[in-house]
């Protein structure tokens, strides 16, 4: 059986898989960023040993934002995480027994499209991931393109507004910054100061969270209503570049955001300009999971 691990800016999620890529059990924990790498790694090798006891683990595979180098196994650098040329594959040897791979979690949710989600019907495809930042992972002739150093299809780090909001990349006006989960929880927060009457501001009173302008918008409120509206053609701005860049055979979205489904695929293609075969991802957010076991499980092959 084969570990993936899908790590996020929130919660790192753990899945046991079979051969077959079937979730057998799954787990989470919170992603504990704020005491340095070593102890970001700690926390995730103690809950491994602890599935270790259910299940007998034979590879082990890891997806996760920033810059990975695959090869040595180095979490360079991330946005939102402690990374600082941080040896992942050899921490995780060392605290748990077990080897493993490591990639962009974003080339994860991709190769989990490839290998087990709508994305086997297709050769050349794109993928958006809209999490707590935003991802992107690119195959071309049903091979996962990694680019010089594996720091590709970064679409959350292409600018839309040069003068826009800074980002922690050193850039302004990044798509993550307008399209990212995170974005639209900020997004719904300044409708809600704007709008303390209305029914978007009701259902966010306790926690604002990346459904509550969605939520507002199914009910009919207009605050909801122009959230979701403005989130989408900034997403639109992001999709339709990546149609003119690769002109894939379809352009996946993943991450939390996909599971508004048609709530979000319906409105989305109504704005874009050019015609463009979009869907949401088969796996929803396990599709790092498999993923992550799927590049595993081919490196134990090789």
């Amino acid at each position: 059986m084969i570990l993936g691990i899908d790590i996020g800016g929130t919660n790192v999620k753990f899945g046991v898989c079979d051969e077959s890529y079937n979730i057998l059990k799954s787990y989470s924990i919170k992603t504990l960023k704020d005491k340095g790498d070593m102890a970001f790694l700690e926390s995730i090798c103690e809950k491994i040993n602890k599935i270790k006891e259910e299940f007998p683990i034979e590879r082990i595979g890891i997806g996760s934002p920033g810059t990975i180098d695959t090869v040595r196994g180095i979490g360079v650098i991330a946005a939102n995480l402690p990374y600082s040329n941080t040896p992942i594959t050899e921490t995780v040897k060392r605290l748990t027994g077990i080897c493993a791979s490591v990639a962009n979690d974003a080339n994860c949710a991709i190769a989990g499209e490839l290998y087990a989600g709508c994305g086997r019907e297709f050769k050349n495809i794109a993928m958006i991931t809209l999490g707590t930042g935003v991802g992107g992972g690119i195959v071309i002739d049903k091979k996962i393109y990694n680019g010089r150093s594996g720091h590709v299809a970064e679409f959350g780090h292409f600018s839309i507004n040069y003068e826009g909001i800074p980002c922690p990349c050193g850039q302004k006006g990044c798509l993550e910054q307008y399209a990212s989960v995170t974005a639209l929880i900020r997004q719904t927060k300044e409708a809600i100061r704007e709008n303390p009457d209305s029914l978007l501001a009701k259902l966010g009173s306790e926690k604002v969270s990346g459904r509550t302008a969605f939520d507002a918008m199914k009910v009919g409120c207009p605050a909801g209503e122009k959230v979701v509206r403005d989130y989408i053609g900034y997403l639109a701005v992001g999709i339709t570049g990546i149609e003119f860049y690769l002109e894939p055979d379809v352009i996946v979205i993943g991450g939390a955001i996909s599971n508004e489904g048609d709530y979000l695929i319906k409105p989305l293609k109504e704005v874009l300009t050019r015609p463009v075969n979009v869907r949401v991802s088969a796996l929803g957010n396990n599709a790092g999971i498999i993923g992550a076991a799927a590049i595993a499980r081919e490196s134990l092959d090789t």
